[in-house]
């Protein structure tokens, strides 16, 4: 099958994770070009690039709009080529006026795959005509009713990284980290008040337990210092990170709520670690159950992460949850899961 994806590509935000994800997947049987946004349409937080190259089946296709509605360059190798499947991901961030006149001239069939967490106003962005639409859960799907046909939305769920397990001492040593220590750990580019309870619940432990906080901050400013926090700058790959989670005995993950429909990329691309995630109990994690220690307030959030520092059964049934989410939902079967729609469509 020979597959085009429009999508970001080699970012920090959900939707790069997606598409590098089932991406990667169909790439090892299946004839894929990404269509990726140019570097310097590309410039807002979220589009920070971790490799230095772009894979061999990455194109730099297309201007990212400053806003909703604006035109821009599309490569016309996307509809003078002869491709099964078009899918486009994060449809919000394409130049839509374009994509309308140039969408005529695609052969492929044309599939959405739907990231945004409320309908945009602009009326023009439901005129393409796309075969199917792809969303993560019923949430998204009862919004989606109210701008497509039923019959073409479908439910595919955020894929997740593979489980590696790893040994603690082993990744203490090689990152410096020390052995004999509690470590809770951050890692992203939130804005510093996502981790006030986080240092607040570390000062609280600080007695209790021989403790570090180890923060990762890929962008802004950092917290205060203090005699329990080292704070590290960085945008590590995936394999860096997941190598910090297996030297950490809870990964403490920031999130603001927010009105929005919205899953955590974070948590679909962490739980593979087998790290205990604990984070607020926000709309971002509103459908996961024992896959994640989800608290309610201050008190709620220290009693639970006292309870899987000390507890070694509760710490075990929270993470075979994880391992069993994760196998559900890993990247290949997501990724096989399009390639049935594609042939149904």
């Amino acid at each position: 099958m020979k597959i085009a994806m429009m999508s970001r590509w080699n970012a920090t935000c959900g939707i790069s994770a997606h598409a590098e994800l089932v991406g990667r997947e169909w790439v090892k049987k299946h004839d894929l070009t990404v269509f990726a946004p140019t570097f310097e349409s590309a410039t807002d937080w979220h589009h920070n690039p971790i490799q230095k190259e772009d894979e061999e089946y990455v194109i730099r296709g297309y201007e990212q709009p400053k806003t909703l509605g604006e035109p821009g360059w599309i490569d016309e190798r996307l509809w003078r080529e002869d491709y099964d499947v078009l899918v486009i991901q994060g449809l919000e961030l394409m130049p839509v006026p374009t994509l309308l006149e140039i969408f005529p001239k695609i052969g492929a069939k044309k599939v959405l795959v739907w990231h945004a967490g409320e309908l945009p106003e602009y009326e023009r962005f439901y005129k393409l005509n796309f075969d199917a639409i792809v969303c993560f859960d019923f949430r998204f799907e009862n919004m989606l009713k109210e701008k497509y046909p039923a019959d073409r939305i479908h439910i595919i769920p955020f894929p997740c990284r593979p489980v590696v397990k790893g040994d603690k001492k082993r990744a203490r040593d090689e990152l410096d980290i020390p052995e004999d220590k509690v470590i809770l750990f951050s890692f992203g580019k939130q804005l510093l008040y996502e981790y006030e309870d986080y240092l607040w619940l570390s000062n609280e432990l600080k007695e209790k337990y021989d403790l570090k906080y180890l923060i990762i901050r890929s962008y802004g400013d950092t917290p205060p210092k203090t005699d329990f926090l080292d704070v590290r700058q960085g945008r590590p790959e995936y394999e860096e990170i997941y190598k910090y989670l297996h030297a950490s005995d809870v990964f403490l993950l920031p999130k603001w709520n927010t009105e929005k429909i919205v899953v955590s990329s974070t948590v679909s691309q962490c739980l593979g670690a087998l790290t205990p995630i604990v984070v607020p109990a926000v709309k971002h994690v509103e459908l996961l159950d024992k896959e994640v220690l989800k608290y309610n307030n201050r008190e709620d959030l220290k009693e639970k992460v006292i309870g899987v520092l000390e507890d070694d059964a509760f710490r075990k049934e929270l993470l075979n949850a994880a391992e069993r989410y994760v196998i559900k939902n890993s990247a290949e079967r997501i990724a096989n899961d399009f390639i049935h729609l594609f042939s149904l469509e």
